[in-house]
């Protein structure tokens, strides 16, 4: 598994407002043409905004956070926290 290439794409995120930008605009695109190397299970799993999958991979739940934050691959904050809570078995 390439899981640092997830929290280096959320350190990105974070980091790089025009990588934010394209990532809102065109997630798939924009992760097609991301230089670091993902699996097609992380990939899938950024898409589809499945925080809980990425986090049961061993992506880094802090880093995500920035997706939330950045309204990235359809998450908000309220969402990512839904979806990390629901991965943990805890309530909101």
């Amino acid at each position: 598994m390439s899981i640092i290439s997830v929290n280096h794409l959320c350190r990105d995120v974070m980091r790089d407002t025009a990588l934010r930008k394209r990532l809102q605009d065109d997630p798939s695109g924009e992760l097609a043409k991301y230089p670091r190397n993902l699996t097609e299970a992380e990939r899938a799993a950024l898409l589809a905004g499945d925080v809980g999958m990425l986090s049961r991979m061993g992506a880094n739940a802090f880093l995500m956070g920035y997706l939330g934050r950045y309204k990235v691959f359809g998450l908000d904050p309220v969402s990512y926290g839904e979806r990390m809570h629901a991965t943990l078995g805890t309530s909101a």
